[in-house]
């Protein structure tokens, strides 16, 4: 009889798991659904970042996406661009840019595949649901696939709006936690917001 029962309960676990990867799975598909349905999109959010040694620091700023591949995010004193061939990183207080060919091997952070989109390479569950910011939210649970540079990530997805509004990433070196308000989708959001000519006096370092 005990065993009849243990057999019983390991099965109902295996159903309950089976549901919530499928109920993730349903509203990971409407959130792509949305998002393949629009050209750009922009927003302003706050990232908090808290490295292996509990430190942690705030800023915010404003994110502008666009396909394929191209975002701009300005937060602080450092700006990241990227037209998905070139990636500038522009820090005005050190006049500095950094040049770099853009690397994306499928499980590294891109604002489009975390904050706007789904990361294919990593599996889904439903952990339950929260409010953030006074929206109801369900909360997936993000792990990846293979090798990754990130170890884990939990996404918070309006109810209503099918828009991810939260994200935290843990890698091995630090926490990333990002919040998404105001998001405007197709905002007619110029090219030239994703391309970048560093200004006179300022110090170029060319990794390409």
């Amino acid at each position: 009889m005990k065993i009849q029962t243990i057999s019983v309960i390991a099965l109902f676990m295996m159903f309950a798991a089976q549901l919530q990867a499928q109920d993730a799975q349903e509203i990971i598909r409407r959130v792509q659904s949305k998002y393949d349905n629009i050209s750009d999109a922009k927003a302003t959010f706050t990232q908090t970042v808290k490295g292996s040694g509990g430190k942690g620091n705030s800023s915010s700023g404003v994110i502008y996406i666009k396909k394929q591949n191209n975002y701009r995010i300005e937060a602080g004193n450092q700006i990241i661009i990227t037209d998905g061939v070139t990636s500038w990183v522009y820090s005005p207080n050190k006049k500095q840019v950094v040049i770099d060919n853009y690397k994306d091997d499928g499980s590294t952070f891109s604002p489009n595949k975390f904050l706007f989109s789904y990361p294919e390479n990593f599996y889904s569950d439903l952990e339950g649901e929260e409010t953030i910011g006074g929206t109801a939210c369900y909360l997936i649970k993000l792990t990846p696939r293979g090798g990754s540079n990130v170890k884990s990530a939990k996404i918070w997805i309006d109810k209503n709006e099918d828009l991810i509004k939260k994200i935290t990433i843990s890698t091995n070196q630090s926490t990333s936690t990002y919040t998404l308000k105001d998001i405007t989708l197709d905002a007619g959001v110029s090219s030239s917001k994703f391309t970048f000519t560093p200004p006179s006096g300022v110090e170029v370092i060319d990794l390409r």
